[in-house]
């Protein structure tokens, strides 16, 4: 066999490059015939194209290499003719744009053969019209500029240096030609006093060209009128314009002379003087949180440290928190009240501090919905219970309902099949269904519970918040049963027109549920319900602002 195989391999490569030159002969073959029809009808550059497309994936053809020289020599001679009839008829332009296009197709014909080139008599025509050509371009660049048609000269700049580079001064004639519709606008835009655009546009010149007229001056000009009038409305108290305008300033040098100390002063001040008022009415909190926001933004200004230190002593809230249970609540009052607590302390909230009351349904505040504590006994409670704890507020928490509702569980007969394999005297295995009957269950458990939260100030007697919620949330287990020492042995079953087969492809499944404990954890479903209340009482009591 591998005798054979190499034998193969042998006769494969002795033909190799037979097939290599009959897939040749036949590429060379319909190229030729398919550019010779293009050359009869006269489309000699067409060809052309035609036979530099097949050299370039393969450039080792003669017979195509000739046929491309004939066609591109042809294509040569007939637009030399009219080159020719367009230097008589004074056509500049078509003689110039002919001959450029031509030497870009006699550069691509010479990659793939040699020694095609342009014939001397059009060469001495072009240049005589190339000379003039560029001389009347150059005029009417010049015209342009002085007319201000900056686009167009720009575009009769770019074409000159397209056929010669360095033709008189037509370099130092495009920079200004694409550089000063810029340096105008931004003269108009420093005259219209948007100095910030102006440095802008500027500056899109001094990038490139930074020795371009004054335009070096021109930005510091337009940087310090922009610092002069951020001044001005400094001066006048005008903070927030101030602040942009020291921030635009800042934006592009922040070491431009005083800046970032009348940028700090211009974003501060306002809002320094506002907590300052504030803090005079007890809006402490409000104070507070605008001191912090220029300490966290500038590290220092004036005595702001100080007085965000006074605002926090003011703008402290203790909350006692209470909870009050059912019947039937089993504990549930504490563990919110514990999480409460421990999501409050959690969050670092500067203001709110918590403190922990007690779950007698003895408090004065137990019945909150149906009779509102007065103001005296409201201060006499928390003076027995909460002595120097400073409290403003209590946070009363009600279980209005805690139900556990336990399902029986519904039994369902399943058909099975029992796999035993038995060894054979003769040492040969053999497989033995049996048809069984096993048990599957489904067992359902709700919980649903309610609470009212209340948030109630001291001093007043006042319900600042009051919510009822209520959640439910259910849990469901199936699993199986059997009654066999060995219940990897059982699979389920499945109906074929009216004959129980084998189920191989839910095996797994009721194994899983042969493993699957009865019981459900009740526990989970009030860690459900748990997770959501504590979540919304800490949220409400977080956002709660007692000065608003």
């Amino acid at each position: 066999m591998h005798a054979k195989k190499i034998t193969r391999l042998k006769t494969y490569l002795f033909l190799l490059p037979f097939f290599i030159l009959i897939i040749s002969c036949s590429v060379k073959n319909s190229t030729l015939k398919k550019g010779s029809e293009i050359e009869k009808n006269g489309n000699f550059k067409e060809a052309s194209e035609l036979y530099m497309n097949v050299l370039f994936r393969k450039n080792n053809i003669p017979e195509v290499q000739n046929a491309l020289r004939r066609s591109a020599q042809l294509h040569i001679s007939e637009t030399a003719f009219s080159i020719a009839n367009k230097n008589e008829r004074n056509d500049q332009k078509g003689v110039v744009d002919d001959y450029y296009s031509l030497t870009q197709f006699v550069n691509r014909v010479n990659a793939f053969t040699k020694n095609i080139d342009i014939d001397s008599q059009t060469k001495a025509i072009y240049q005589k019209n190339l000379a003039l050509y560029l001389n009347n371009e150059y005029d009417l660049a010049n015209k342009y500029l002085s007319e201000e048609k900056f686009a167009d000269a720009e575009n009769t700049l770019k074409n000159i240096q397209k056929f010669d580079s360095n033709y008189k001064d037509t370099s130092k004639k495009l920079v200004t030609a694409v550089n000063e519709p810029l340096y105008l606008r931004g003269i108009e835009e420093f005259s219209n006093k948007k100095y910030i655009a102006s440095y802008q546009t500027w500056n899109r010149i001094a990038t490139k060209e930074p020795n371009y007229k004054d335009v070096k001056n021109k930005l510091q000009q337009a940087l310090n009128e922009r610092y002069k009038e951020g001044s001005y409305f400094l001066m006048q108290e005008n903070f927030k314009e101030a602040e942009q305008a020291f921030y635009d300033v800042s934006q592009i040098n922040n070491n431009y002379l005083d800046v970032r100390n009348l940028y700090k002063e211009a974003y501060s001040e306002p809002i320094y003087r506002k907590a300052v008022k504030d803090l005079k009415i007890d809006k402490c909190r409000t104070a507070y949180l605008g001191l912090e926001n220029i300490i966290n933004k500038f590290n220092s200004y004036k005595n702001a440290e100080e007085l965000k230190n006074t605002a926090l002593k003011c703008a402290e809230y203790p909350i006692i928190i209470e909870s009050y249970r059912t019947s039937s609540s089993n504990g549930f009052e504490n563990r919110i009240q514990n999480a409460v607590i421990e999501d409050i302390l959690s969050s670092k909230n500067p203001f709110v501090t918590i403190i922990k009351g007690g779950t007698s349904n003895n408090s004065p505040l137990f019945n909150i919905n149906s009779t509102r504590p007065t103001n005296s006994q409201l201060s006499r409670y928390v003076n027995n219970s909460y002595a120097n704890t400073r409290a403003k507020a209590i946070l009363t928490v009600h279980i209005n309902e805690y139900k556990l509702q336990e399902s029986q569980p519904r039994v369902f007969n399943r058909n099975g099949i029992e796999v035993k394999r038995i060894k054979a005297r003769n040492g040969s295995d053999s497989i033995v269904e049996k048809a069984v009957t096993y048990k599957e269950y489904e067992r359902r458990n709700t919980l649903s519970s309610s609470i009212t939260y209340s948030l109630i100030e001291i001093k007043t007697g006042k319900i600042l918040m009051q919510k009822t919620i209520q959640k439910n949330d259910e849990q469901e287990v199936r699993y199986a049963r059997y009654n066999s020492n060995n219940l990897s042995l059982i699979y389920p079953t499945r109906i074929i027109g009216s004959t129980f087969s084998r189920d191989d492809s839910n095996y797994k499944v009721l194994q899983s549920l042969f493993q699957t404990p009865e019981i459900i954890d009740n526990e989970q479903l009030s860690e459900n319900i748990l997770t959501d209340f504590r979540r919304r009482i800490t949220n409400d009591v977080l956002v709660f602002n007692p000065e608003e």
